[in-house]
């Protein structure tokens, strides 16, 4: 078997305890799988995990499955955790030989999220949440609908349609029509009279932007909650994400702050039915140019002061700049960078 096409799986994971809940609430995961060119990428979302400061348990991610009559398992690795129980954690791995016996990532059924004490190495697992892992499949490469993405409580809303108008436009300018269509001879004259325009390719990332952005929308219960803003002008609920390499703007000014402060913040503006009308992205720096991603040509001109700041945007006492976030806008209708202010 070989994994050279790209496939997209998502993984819900059922709560097994509550005995390593945070709060009075289920234990929530998922697990979002990508194959190709013989190489894989698995992210796992965990929220309301019961946070250890020192270490007591830890969380880790394992695999298992059955080849003939035995019993496979391989440990992705360990999970990270905020404080608050929430996690997102990246691995890589080989589809191809998952164990390092050979054994490749469909002979794998099950995904275990369990809980590992750290002080005796003869306590058992406690498994915390579980997965049953499908069988990926060309389907899969569509954009999963909230049933497949059952468990998850949308508090973004998205609509798929705006995603596939967008594909289908793309379609209609590569895909010319059968009536118009002329006899390779002549079609080779014409070329030869009239110069052909380069393909523009802007579309692919505009629709790669779209699908980030809806996906965002459909797991944000598992992102935290955040209130950056006092008067916030964009209208937007914002999420906190950590994962700052998951950052899908070609914007190098913007992923280097948000290395720099460990994050960045997703928003999502809803229209009168609650609907996403527009995404946003922040990133956290100074009201000062040398903070802004790429002196702005990459859409990062629009800064709003964070929560508790003194008024205006400068410390006047002390004469230093204002810490605060500065703001990129995504149409999501067409997935163009837009100004946000």
């Amino acid at each position: 078997m070989n994994y050279i096409k790209y496939t997209r799986t998502f993984v819900m994971m059922e709560e097994q305890t509550a005995d390593f809940s945070a709060r009075e609430a289920p234990v929530k995961g998922y697990l979002k799988v990508e194959t190709g060119n013989n190489k894989g990428a698995l992210r796992c979302v965990v929220q309301n995990l019961k946070y250890y400061s020192r270490g007591d348990y830890i969380y880790k991610l394992i695999l298992f499955g059955k080849s003939g009559d035995r019993t496979l398992h391989t440990v992705l690795g360990s999970l990270t955790i905020n404080r608050y129980g929430n996690g997102e954690t990246y691995f890589r791995f080989d589809p191809l030989d998952m164990d390092g016996k050979g054994n490749c990532f469909d002979d794998f059924t099950i995904a275990i999220v369990a809980a590992v004490s750290g002080n005796n190495d003869k306590e058992p697992l406690h498994p915390v949440l579980k997965g049953i892992m499908k069988k990926s499949n060309s389907s899969s490469d569509k954009v999963e609908s909230e049933e497949e993405m059952r468990g998850v409580q949308l508090v973004m809303n998205q609509d798929d349609d705006l995603l596939e108008s967008a594909q289908v436009q793309q379609g209609q300018q590569e895909k010319p029509k059968q009536e118009e269509a002329e006899p390779a001879v002549a079609m080779q004259e014409q070329a030869q009279e009239v110069p052909q325009n380069p393909v523009n390719y802007n579309a692919f990332y505009n629709e790669y932007l779209l699908r980030f952005c809806g996906y965002t929308c459909k797991a944000a219960n598992y992102y935290e909650d955040v209130f950056p803003f006092e008067n916030d002008r964009t209208g937007a609920r914002w999420k906190r994400i950590q994962n700052v390499a998951s950052l899908p703007l070609v914007s190098p000014g913007a992923h280097f702050f948000a290395t720099q402060y460990r994050h960045f913040l997703f928003g999502a503006k809803p229209d009168a039915s609650g609907v996403a009308c527009r995404y946003f992205f922040a990133v956290p720096g100074r009201f000062v140019q040398e903070e802004q991603p790429d002196g702005g040509r990459s859409g990062f001109v629009y800064w709003q002061p964070v929560a508790g700041a003194l008024p205006g945007t400068q410390n006047q006492s002390h004469n230093e700049p204002g810490y605060g976030y500065w703001i990129v806008a995504v149409d999501a209708a067409t997935g163009d960078i837009i100004e946000a202010g």
